[in-house]
């Protein structure tokens, strides 16, 4: 595993993190979750999101990291409840990890922007105090990241933004968003970079094109997973890529590609293809809601 520096919040960062999109099994098996994050440790994973509706995954987090708690980059987001009890929110963290800090802490910012402040001057002043160490937005629309960065700088340092092979905007050295992410000095963990999932797996991953081409690269040992991650480390912009681990074969598959070098002439062509058909099929797939592949489309 090699590391990079996640911009001014100035932590390293593993650049393959632990996402926590969970699926059911895994929350209610919590003996097979913690095998999962341990695999994850044993493979030199430090940052570990934990993002799970109403604090479900807070306290069985805290058990399978109790170990390495002090080690580890704890990663939370204030949305659960409302902007004026954000505090109280951050303190149940802090005493749920038993910790004096909670590394990263991050607010969502979705165009709400009166309530975006009100949680952002909490996140400041827990920073103040020592509860929280950098603030973090997290992003689902390319025009909101620009905002935020407009209404608020100097404050982040970090962002959570969708890109993935099918929808690449996010590290488009030609567009807006890169230049707007080295000027504010902010790391980037990519998510969605299986194209999202539901409760069967990355959309990618229902992704069916076929042809002697593809079979022979298949042959030649080449992986999906792999390369979804490997793909989107070529950015120098990206700190780590986050995607949801649900069994211990995807965080295998999936930390394979760190420290892999660059996309070897097979590999660019494995994409390809699966982005010609991602191009061909997503429209008529991902129809309502599929907010982390048509705003971020090149």
């Amino acid at each position: 595993m090699l590391y990079r520096r996640l911009g001014n919040a100035e932590i390293d960062v593993s650049e393959v993190s632990f996402g926590s999109h969970l699926k059911k099994h895994n929350v209610e098996d919590e003996a097979g979750r913690r095998r999962q994050i341990h695999t994850g440790i044993d493979q030199g994973i430090n940052l570990f999101d934990i993002y799970e509706h109403s604090y479900m995954q807070f306290e069985p987090m805290s058990r399978a990291l109790a170990e390495v708690r002090h080690e580890v980059v704890i990663s939370l987001v204030t949305v659960w409840r409302a902007a004026d009890e954000v505090m109280e929110e951050i303190d149940y963290a802090l005493k749920v990890f038993k910790r004096d800090s909670i590394d990263l802490y991050r607010l969502v910012l979705a165009g709400k922007w009166d309530d975006s402040e009100q949680r952002l001057e909490t996140l400041v002043e827990a920073q103040r105090q020592g509860k929280i160490g950098s603030i973090g937005a997290v992003v689902h629309y390319p025009e909101h990241l620009l905002e935020g960065f407009r209404r608020f700088p100097g404050v982040f340092g970090y962002i959570m933004a969708p890109v993935s092979f099918c929808a690449p905007l996010l590290i488009r050295e030609d567009c807006d968003l890169v230049p707007a992410i080295r000027q504010h000095d902010v790391g980037v963990m990519a998510i969605k970079a299986m194209a999202a999932a539901d409760q069967q797996g990355g959309y990618i991953f229902k992704l069916a094109p076929a042809g002697d081409e593809l079979q022979a690269l298949r042959q030649r040992g080449l992986s999906l997973g792999t390369l979804a991650v490997k793909y989107l480390l070529q950015s120098d912009v990206v700190s780590t890529v986050m995607p949801a681990m649900n069994s211990a074969e995807e965080i295998l598959d999936n930390v394979r590609a760190s420290g892999d070098g660059a996309l070897t002439a097979d590999e660019q062509r494995f994409i390809e293809i699966y982005q010609e058909e991602a191009a061909r099929v997503f429209p008529d797939m991902l129809r309502d809601g599929n907010y982390w592949v048509d705003p971020w489309k090149a």
